[in-house]
Formats: C-alpha cells, sequence, structure tokens
C-alpha cells in the first residue's frame, strides 16, 4: 500500500464519505485537467466505498462494545483522580512519588497497558506501607479501592482489544477491498491538492485534514454521550 496518506482503519469508510461529497461537486470541473475522473471512475469510486461500508457493517458490536473506549477512558480518569489522592498521601509520609508519577504518564498518553502492569506494583507496595499510610490520613480500605479501579480498567481495556483484532482481522480478511478504497481516496486527494492549490478548498481534498475534522466531531460527540 503507498503511504501517501496516513489513514486508520476505521477512518476509510469517512474519509471517503466526506471526500465523496467534494468530489461529486467538483468533478466535472477536474476533469478538465483530469480526464479519468469520468462519470464511470465516479460510480466505480461509490461502488468501492458501499462495498466496504458494508463489510464494516458485517462487524456486528454489542451495545457495551460500541462504547467501550469512552467508558474505558473515563475509568482511566477514574484512576488518575485516585492517584492524585495516593500522591497526597505519599507526600505526607514522604515517600518516593515516582512510581504514581510513572502510571499517570502512561494514563495521560492512553497506554492503559502500561498502567495496569505498573498498578500491581503501586498496589502491593501501599499494603506494604498501609500503616504509615493511614496515620497520613489514606481510608483503611483506600487499596481495595485501587484494586477495584484497576481491575475495572483491565476489564475495558481487555474488551476494547478484543474489538480492535475483530477490526484487524475484518481489515486482513478484505485487504484488496481496503487498498482499492484506498488508491481511489488517494488519487482524489493528490489531484484536488494540486487543483486547488492556494484556495481554502484544498483542505477538502487534504486528508490530514479531514481526518482532523472527523476526529474532532467524533470526540464532541463522545463528550455529549457522556
Amino acid at each position: 500500500m503507498s503511504k501517501g496518506i496516513n489513514l486508520r482503519m476505521e477512518e476509510y469508510v469517512p474519509a471517503g464519505t466526506f471526500l465523496k461529497a467534494s468530489f461529486v461537486r467538483d468533478r466535472v470541473e477536474l476533469a478538465t485537467r483530469f480526464s479519468e475522473f469520468s462519470t464511470e471512475y465516479l460510480n466505480a469510486f461509490e461502488v468501492q466505498l458501499t462495498k466496504v461500508s458494508d463489510l464494516e457493517q458485517t462487524l456486528v458490536l454489542t451495545e457495551e462494545q460500541k462504547g467501550i473506549t469512552a467508558s474505558l477512558y473515563r475509568a482511566s480518569d477514574a484512576l488518575n483522580k485516585e492517584l492524585n489522592f495516593l500522591s497526597f498521601y505519599f507526600e505526607r509520609a514522604a515517600l518516593d512519588p515516582t512510581i504514581i508519577s510513572a502510571v499517570k504518564r502512561d494514563l495521560n498518553v492512553k497506554n492503559i497497558e502500561g498502567a495496569i502492569l505498573k498498578m500491581k506494583g503501586i498496589i502491593q507496595y501501599v499494603i506494604s506501607k498501609k500503616a504509615l499510610l493511614e496515620e497520613k490520613g489514606m481510608s483503611a480500605t483506600f487499596p481495595d479501592e485501587l484494586n477495584a479501579v484497576q481491575a475495572d480498567l483491565k476489564l475495558k481495556n481487555e474488551l476494547q482489544n478484543e474489538v480492535m483484532n475483530d477490526k484487524k482481522q475484518l481489515h486482513k480478511d478484505n485487504k484488496g477491498e481496503y487498498d482499492a478504497l484506498y488508491t481511489f481516496i488517494s488519487v482524489i486527494a493528490k489531484a484536488g491538492k494540486i487543483m486547488y492549490n492556494g484556495l481554502s478548498k484544498k483542505d477538502e481534498y487534504t486528508v490530514t485534514k479531514i481526518t482532523s475534522r472527523m476526529r474532532r466531531s467524533k470526540g464532541n460527540r463522545t463528550k455529549d454521550t457522556e
């Protein structure tokens, strides 16, 4: 596959849909400089876009799986908040907070697996210093609460990994169809950027601009859902 544009697998269809709207509008004008952009070419693009879209519809996700990413990040935020309290207890007890900082860095960059692994060490350490930390304000049940939050994060991360693996397998099994759609997107995007260089319309053919708009829109929908 060409490295001309950078798309996540799940972005092929939405990016293609965004691009198609501009291409339908501008096709006749584009065809004056790129003769292959005939009505037949547009039809073939639409057929390929529909084909890949239909493939993805076969990947039936449960309602729990559909919201798993937002749920995972909520669990991550909950753990991060608990670690703020733990940092306070560590500071009061004059304990080294380095292990806490390492987990928080992982959570901030969405390295969930790394955070989960490090949390095991933190919980063990907290238990070993339980008496001292309780003297500095930590509740007796706090280690159990940390363990519960970590277990919830681990469960949600495993579920998300299952969904991601299913998507990767779908891509692997239908690589030719995805590659064909990628080619349409790549060719149209490159031609549009050349044709409309220096004009605001160029952004509509710049894949990084399209994906940025898509991801921003997706993020806003997630916040609204929450």
